[in-house]
């Protein structure tokens, strides 16, 4: 992995990039960063040229970029601790760039799963502290909006974020490999 790009420019240079387990956590939060710079990206020059104005209406485009504002702060985190924890699981001493897409898949899944529970959280706090419900119906509620906003980020962003999940393991375990 010396002479990767990722070790020469990117998030192979942090400290403790170098161990297996934790080289694959940030290489997957790297990947989800990169997948929500390409997803904000696209869907604002989206916004701006009115290209789906046509087709889907404006609004609903407005309403994606908005709520997906909401999975950031957990998809990230829930990355690299997801990432760290599957690549501790397999051999350090092979590499399988199969087997790192296939966990590149799972991690990316995962914090699309994370990242419904924080909208989940979000708005079971807004009505907690507005009084509405109580704090184990806040739990209650966090939970159930965990689930619909997860199938739409699977609609809206999975096709962007599961493949760039499935790269980024694999690209992960093809630069280690390239060292043995």
């Amino acid at each position: 992995m010396s002479g990767s790009l990722c070790r020469r420019f990117g998030p192979g240079r942090l400290p403790y990039a170098d161990r297996h387990d934790i080289g694959g956590g940030i290489a997957m939060a790297a990947t989800g960063l990169l997948a929500v710079v390409l997803w904000f990206g696209a869907s604002i020059v989206l916004l701006h040229t009115g290209a789906l104005a046509a087709v889907s209406g404006q609004d609903l485009v407005s309403f994606g970029v908005l709520a997906g504002a909401f999975f950031v702060p957990l998809a990230i985190p829930a990355s690299l601790v997801v990432g760290t924890i599957l690549w501790r699981q397999i051999d350090p001493e092979t590499s399988d760039p199969l087997l790192g897409a296939v966990l590149g898949t799972c991690t990316s899944m995962v914090s699309m799963v994370a990242g419904g529970l924080s909208v989940g959280l979000v708005i079971a706090l807004y009505n907690l502290l507005g009084g509405a419900i109580t704090a184990v119906e806040s739990i209650v509620l966090a939970f159930a909006f965990a689930l619909p906003a997860f199938q739409f980020a699977l609609v809206f962003a999975g096709w962007l974020i599961v493949p760039l999940g499935a790269f980024g393991g694999w690209y992960h375990e093809r630069s280690k490999g390239s060292t043995e």
